[in-house]
């Protein structure tokens, strides 16, 4: 009867991560349905078969580091203790649960695979319906408007709520698909599906005019030159064609906004602010989700609920040994997967990878890691390379 009831538990578990993986690109809602279910069938599991052996892992010790340091800002919430539990519990734990969720229940070469092809599919229909926002004023999967930049301009949003949101989706997608590509190892009609898939998310991310993303994407594209070497050649036309759009006046007068008065002044605002609460409270932080209850405090008269640094924010409520602790987790895996990759040559760990330096890259910029289906995202990503790097061998992962 055990054994009925944890397969239950293991099937509920599987299908929320392609749910899960196919509703990033559509809705806050449904993530989050899928995200409760995971939990579900983690707990259901647990509760029969009580293994947790990956904690052994450093890059899990480390985050259960940054999870206690988080905790201890909360002496410093004040009034605010509410706000920092529901932060606390609501989101933090949920994301970092889901990290270990996937090390958990994604046990086996055929899931990954189904749960990348669900995720390129959700992603497919993302891409396509910026393509029609931006073309064509119709966004078919939440019918949304292109947002109207200060210049001027109109930039894509397809189903996010904002052109950053989207600039960070499509890098992690950009960054996987290109890392496929460059395998060289699939059959001819999968080789044109992802080179569309490239292009048209090339294309996207561009009119997301999300500088931010512009950059993460480059950064992305050198981390795989570096480790992939003389396969880069096969990225050369998704190249091209940012090139040539960068001609345009419209799109390297949008770089040089950056340096313009006023161009981003406001940013540059949130960053003092964040900075001044750190001097305040530079070790336990101001309390866990209190920037935006704490921010007219330093800056009146502005309302500001992210710092758009998402390392600023966590040093700003939760202090600096929540911030080392978690960048010593990032590092940690991206060291032990960058050392998989080149032992296996498994190009789906280094899209993985790829994906997640250019997440954070773009981190420095935005609010990444406090977007509800951006960070379930980062966090996913994450449980995944977890699960390449010590649940897959060599073997395994030089065939995808």
């Amino acid at each position: 009867m055990k054994d009925k009831f944890y397969n239950f538990f293991t099937v509920i578990g599987e299908y929320s991560f392609y749910g899960l993986l196919f509703f990033l690109a559509i809705s806050n809602a449904l993530v989050e349905i899928f995200v409760s279910l995971a939990i579900f069938g983690f707990i259901g599991r647990k509760a029969i078969r009580p293994d947790f052996k990956y904690f052994k892992s450093w890059p899990n010790l480390f985050l259960l580091l940054f999870l206690f340091f988080s905790a201890l800002s909360l002496f410093n919430s004040g009034t605010y203790i509410k706000i920092s539990l529901n932060a606390l519990f609501g989101k933090w734990m949920q994301y970092l649960g889901i990290c270990i969720i996937i090390q958990d229940g994604i046990y086996n070469q055929k899931i990954i695979k189904r749960g990348m092809f669900t995720f390129l599919f959700g992603a497919t229909l993302a891409v396509l319906s910026g393509l029609s926002q931006y073309f064509f004023n119709i966004e078919f999967l939440r019918n949304r408007s292109t947002s109207t930049l200060s210049s001027g301009l109109r930039a894509a949003t397809s189903s996010f709520n904002h052109y950053n949101d989207l600039g960070g989706y499509l890098v992690v997608i950009l960054s996987f698909v290109s890392a496929l590509l460059l395998s060289n190892n699939f059959f001819r009609i999968k080789t044109i599906g992802l080179s569309i898939l490239a292009i048209l998310s090339t294309v996207v991310i561009i009119f997301t005019f999300s500088r931010g993303s512009w950059l993460a994407m480059f950064i992305s594209f050198i981390f795989m030159v570096i480790l992939s070497g003389k396969n880069f050649k096969l990225l050369i036309p998704v190249f091209l064609i940012a090139i040539i759009l960068f001609l345009f006046p419209m799109f390297h007068e949008r770089l040089l906004f950056t340096f313009k008065e006023g161009g981003d002044s406001d940013r540059f605002r949130y960053w003092l602010v964040a900075w001044k609460m750190i001097n305040d409270h530079p070790f336990l932080g101001i309390g866990m989700g209190t920037f935006m209850a704490n921010f007219s405090k330093y800056l009146p008269g502005i309302n500001a609920a992210y710092a758009h640094n998402c390392y600023l924010q966590i040093w700003a409520e939760t202090g600096i040994f929540s911030l080392i602790s978690f960048m010593l987790f990032v590092s940690s895996f991206i060291y032990l997967g960058i050392k998989k990759f080149l032992v296996s040559k498994s190009f789906l760990l280094l899209g993985l990878l790829s994906g997640v330096i250019g997440f954070l890259v773009q981190s420095f910029f935005d609010t990444n890691l406090y977007s509800l289906r951006l960070a379930v995202l980062f966090w996913v990503w994450v449980g995944l390379i977890l699960v390449r790097i010590y649940l897959v061998g060599p073997s395994i992962t030089k065939k995808c």
